[in-house]
């Protein structure tokens, strides 16, 4: 097959690509910056000369582009799309519906949201990791041991925490909010926002917020603010979780937001996703994973890279996660604050099992997430 990779400066492009050529498929990496998502006649021109150039049989993304859709559906090519983001408003595009698209999302529930509602084009596919990269960076020989917890993420306490930048609310309002995230930071597996955002509740929140997508999207207003409040409990989950650990653990956080003052962790910096996050998913006793709560079903990449590069994984409960794995066999899931704390305790003291459930783990990323097995289901067209 021949195809062309749109590159957006995402981190998997090269995992990708190597993957793709092993697999025998020819390609031709392409990136240029949109002015919009939706709108750009000079991208749509210089993609569709580029396509004209070249007989191509499929545009590649990961993520979803509007203007890529555009472009395959006037040219007549497949366009495959593996969404990795979450949320992804781009999905909300009138274009999704177009029927060159093939859309993979990594959340089951959001595929099925999708079928639901009438767009063939999505459909449900895990995410991908490069085991025969890790495999030959990561040998058992080179591992050793020098942390003993450690989370690699962000805090997502920016500026696109855009909960706390809502200051203006009426204390009634409020206080309705700030208690379905307080609840919600104590329950795995059951999202409260979806139930508890009322279209009452949602006619009161509109007199504040303004949630509309703009022209080409569908209106997901009420989507927008739950996945707004979802974000908040991330943000305070993550916080309140490291710094329970850290009162009892030595615990580093590799994070590219600023020093956290509050929170007894040692800050490292950032971390390259290629050279450096693999070996030190391997060389950490725990990696912990704590899944951005707008992700309803699915099993972040960020389980996957652990298990890749044969890092042991302690991960909040997902609902996917049983469908894959079991329970302390090939990564272990906590379903409260408690019980992360004593699953914690007991893998630091338990090395044995602890690396026969790694060792594990890595062979059911290669067996199950690396790209050669999943790559061939999704170029299909």
């Amino acid at each position: 097959m021949n195809i062309l990779y749109y590159y957006w400066n995402e981190n998997s492009k090269d995992d990708c690509v190597e993957s793709m050529e092993r697999l025998g498929h020819k390609v031709k990496v392409w990136s240029k910056t949109a002015r919009s998502y939706s709108e750009d006649p000079s991208f749509t021109e210089a993609l569709t000369a580029e396509i004209h150039k070249s007989s191509y049989d499929c545009i590649f993304s990961f993520d979803y582009f509007p203007l890529l859709s555009i472009v395959a559906q006037n040219t007549g090519i497949p366009y495959i799309s593996w969404v990795y983001d979450c949320p992804h408003y781009t999905l909300q595009s009138d274009t999704l519906g177009n029927s060159c698209n093939k859309v993979y999302v990594f959340d089951y529930a959001l595929s099925e949201i999708y079928r639901s509602q009438g767009f063939e084009t999505v459909d449900y596919m895990p995410l991908p990791v490069n085991t025969y990269r890790l495999n030959k960076l990561i040998t058992q020989e080179n591992i050793s041991y020098e942390h003993d917890i450690t989370f690699i993420g962000s805090l997502y306490n920016d500026e696109h925490n855009f909960y706390d930048q809502i200051s203006y609310l009426p204390d009634y309002l409020k206080g309705y909010l700030d208690a379905i995230i307080k609840a919600q930071e104590m329950i795995y597996g059951m999202d409260l926002a979806s139930c508890t955002i009322t279209p009452e509740i949602m006619g009161e929140i509109e007199k504040y917020v303004n949630a509309d997508l703009g022209k080409g999207f569908r209106s997901i207003k009420r989507d927008v603010i739950c996945d707004m409040l979802r974000k908040k409990v991330t943000v305070n989950e993550r916080k309140n979780l490291l710094s329970l650990l850290g009162q009892h653990y030595s615990v580093d956080l590799y994070s590219g937001a600023e020093p956290p003052a509050d929170i007894k962790v040692n800050y490292l910096g950032t971390a390259d996703y290629y050279t450096e996050m693999p070996q030190i998913f391997a060389s950490s006793r725990i990696n912990i994973n704590m899944t951005l709560r707008s992700i309803h079903t699915g099993i972040p990449l960020r389980v996957i890279d652990i298990l890749g590069a044969g890092g042991f994984c302690l991960t909040n409960y997902q609902t996917e996660l049983s469908g894959y794995f079991e329970n302390s066999r090939e990564l272990v899931w906590f379903e409260s604050h408690d019980d992360m704390l004593d699953k914690a305790e007991y893998y630091l003291s338990h090395d044995e099992e602890r690396e026969q459930i790694a060792r594990c783990g890595r062979k059911a990323a290669e067996k199950i997430f690396s790209y050669d097995v999943l790559l061939p289901k999704i170029l299909i067209i």
